[in-house]
């Protein structure tokens, strides 16, 4: 019961950051925003280092190990795969997304008119991509403190994806977007309640597509853009979540 809880409201956590967490992108000038998103952004850098690398490398050994119920080619390198096709799908949405807006820059486009098409295929995969995160979490969350180290650093993640968006799209994400995510959170994790878990081998695929996916979007949206960012705010949120899983391991 406990675990309900505490996954019932880390979903809501992330709904409500995508609902409301807009307002913090950073404009020229918001130095103590730009701080917090920092800090954040070295938050989620940790979780990558600390929890999703050495998962990824657990799961790639226990494939190798287990080759007859592991059914896939390269077993010693699907897992790595699938992450780095994670990458490369994140990466190209985000590639897509700045040449729509410098498109709509050049051309001096009305955010209020009907949106491009592009806008659309960005955030309706960042939905289906938080509704995994919801989905994964049921299925990976042991217990109470894991649920909310995982809500903690994937919190922040989400944060600063809301605030790439909202720069990206602004007025539309508000108007739309963000409803949309804030609904896939939730519907992510009434599925895994109520559906049957999907085979381990699509579970362990879908968990290094995600990574693929995380490792992309701190390299765009939450490493500090040049001359915006604050190293030391970085290094703090680094140190903070690694300590603190170093010292709860």
């Amino acid at each position: 019961m406990t675990e309900f809880i505490t996954s019932l409201l880390v979903a809501v956590l992330f709904a409500a950051i995508f609902l409301f967490g807009g307002r913090a992108a950073y404009r020229p000038g918001q130095r103590g925003r730009r701080r917090f998103l920092s800090f954040a952004a070295g938050i989620s850098m940790a979780f990558i280092f600390v929890n999703v690398l050495p998962g990824l490398q657990a799961i790639g050994e226990t494939q190798t190990q287990y080759r007859g119920y592991f059914k896939t080619l390269f077993p010693g390198y699907s897992i790595y795969l699938w992450t780095m096709a994670g990458f490369l799908v994140f990466y190209g949405l985000e590639t897509m997304a700045v040449s729509t807006q410098r498109g709509q820059e050049k051309h001096a486009a009305d955010d209020g008119h009907a949106a491009p098409w592009q806008m659309w295929v960005h955030i309706g995969c960042f939905a289906l991509y938080a509704y995994i995160l919801t989905y994964l979490m049921i299925w990976t969350g042991k217990d109470m403190l894991a649920l909310s180290l995982y809500g903690v650093a994937m919190g922040m993640h989400i944060l600063t994806i809301t605030c790439n968006l909202s720069s990206h799209y602004q007025a539309a994400y508000d108007r739309i977007g963000a409803y949309v995510l804030a609904l896939a959170c939730v519907a992510g994790w009434a599925s895994a309640l109520r559906l049957e878990i999907l085979t381990a081998m699509i579970v362990l695929k879908l968990m290094a597509f995600v990574a693929g996916g995380v490792v992309v979007n701190v390299a765009i949206a939450e490493i500090p853009k040049e001359k915006e960012g604050w190293y030391w705010s970085f290094v703090t949120g680094v140190v903070v979540y690694t300590a603190l899983v170093l010292s709860l391991s």
